[in-house]
């Protein structure tokens, strides 16, 4: 096996003496190529197929440019130096022999060398990769740990919302129950109130001090005053001689009220006897029962009638207020109404005759109070009329209360005076 080496030192004398000592001694090992300078080694060692190449370690020369498959010697003046930076290194003054021989063994060994030298650089490759590959495991599964625990987190921060949403719904749902029933329990407690409330409604009596004195005008008046959604009133006029022809539509009466009057007397009369006699009158708003062609009724029966008559007016239900229109003479009539009424209204004209006729009707109280032990007389209201001044005087008695006056008023139908009358503002004081 012969080896191919090319050598450059700057010594040329020492340079060419080698050579032609290697070429005469140890030509069928060493085939040696003499490099001139470090411009022309690349083309020697191309041109000639080098193994080796020696070369003074004091030149310097970039012999990185050298091919991989050519193995680089240095050639130094010591003897102690056997290698320096991974390159071989031949003491250049020593035996020819021993220079030819370090030089064959080193071509000789080179491509077992670069194998190994190879060999390790990729297995140094495959660690590195190998390397790189797990830190880049490392690094993902990092990164997939990292985004799973942050998907967690985020999973873990939607529940949460998720279940404080659904436990702010539901302690609005709750609320919104639990609102909704005391709601409820409102709207039953004042449906039972005013139930229970209907089941007596206040009762508004009016008495005339006399004939035309204004009791029936100021009791429709008192009604549309205060008829409303939330306020239900029935009217009823027990005088015998009825004039509600002239305030109502009286044609649709269904069963005339003497036939409630003889049930009620007879402990007969039922709600829905009761009902078929009522009309409502869509233009008032308010309900009352047509009186007409009842006189002896009247006389015969509301005495004893008229508490089944209230008592079943409170079975319906339906009424807050119950507006009546008493006679002018104070009867047992009178009191059974009384004894039931929250105001009794005394309507007078304060003229000399209708204060005198207020004063006997209240005096009769009073002794029927004395009599009885009762205080009728705290219900005793009055109201003036057709008040004018020059004329009337307002009464001032003990413990009966004067509401107030209402002066003539002066319009051309009974409508207008309604319309007029119920605006007052002294029909909003009356009812409690």
């Amino acid at each position: 096996m012969q080896i191919r080496v090319a050598i450059l030192d700057q010594d040329q004398n020492y340079q060419n003496r080698v050579l032609v000592a290697l070429r005469e001694k140890f030509s069928k090992k060493l085939q040696v190529f003499p490099c001139n300078s470090t411009e022309d080694v690349l083309s020697v060692i191309e041109a000639h197929e080098v193994k080796v190449f020696a070369i003074n370690k004091m030149i310097n020369y970039d012999i990185s440019q050298i091919p991989e498959e050519c193995a680089i010697v240095y050639l130094s003046e010591l003897k102690s130096v056997k290698e320096e930076d991974g390159t071989p290194v031949v003491c250049k003054y020593q035996k020819v022999k021993n220079i030819a021989g370090e030089l064959y063994n080193i071509g000789k060994n080179y491509d077992k060398l670069l194998a190994e030298k190879k060999e390790a650089e990729r297995k140094a490759e495959e660690e590195r990769l190998e390397a790189e590959r797990k830190a880049e495991e490392e690094r993902l599964e990092a990164e997939r740990k990292a985004e799973e625990e942050r998907r967690k987190a985020e999973e873990e921060r939607l529940e949460a919302e998720r279940k404080a949403e659904e436990e702010r719904l539901e302690a609005e749902r709750k609320a919104a129950e639990e609102e909704q029933k005391r709601l409820e329990e409102e709207r039953k407690a004042e449906e039972e109130r005013i139930r229970e409330k209907r089941r007596t409604p206040d009762v508004y009596a009016f008495i005339s001090a006399g004939n035309s004195e204004g009791s029936t005008t100021t009791g429709i008046s008192l009604a549309i005053a205060n008829a409303d959604d939330n306020t239900n009133i029935l009217y009823l006029d027990f005088k015998q001689f009825s004039t509600m022809r002239r305030f109502f539509d009286v044609s649709r009466t269904d069963v005339p009220f003497s036939d409630i009057l003889t049930k009620a007397a007879n402990g007969e009369l039922t709600k829905e006897d009761l009902e078929k006699a009522i009309i409502t009158d869509m233009k008032f708003g308010f309900d009352f029962i047509n009186n007409e062609d009842c006189a002896f009724e009247l006389v015969m029966y509301l005495e004893n009638g008229f508490k089944k008559l209230y008592e079943t007016i409170g079975e319906l239900e339906n009424y807050d207020i119950i507006i009546v229109n008493l006679e002018s003479a104070i009867s047992k009539i009178n009191f059974s109404v009384l004894d039931v009424a929250k105001k009794v209204i005394f309507v007078g004209s304060g003229l000399p005759d209708s204060n005198k006729n207020i004063e006997r009707n209240i005096e009769i109280i009073k002794k029927y109070d004395e009599v009885n032990d009762c205080s009728y007389i705290e219900k005793t209201n009055i109201l003036y009329n057709r008040f004018v001044n020059r004329n009337c005087s307002v009464l001032h008695l003990s413990g009966v209360n004067v509401i107030g006056e209402i002066n003539v008023i002066k319009e051309k139908t009974e409508q207008r005076v309604l319309d007029t009358m119920s605006k007052m503002a002294i029909f909003g004081q009356i009812v409690e």
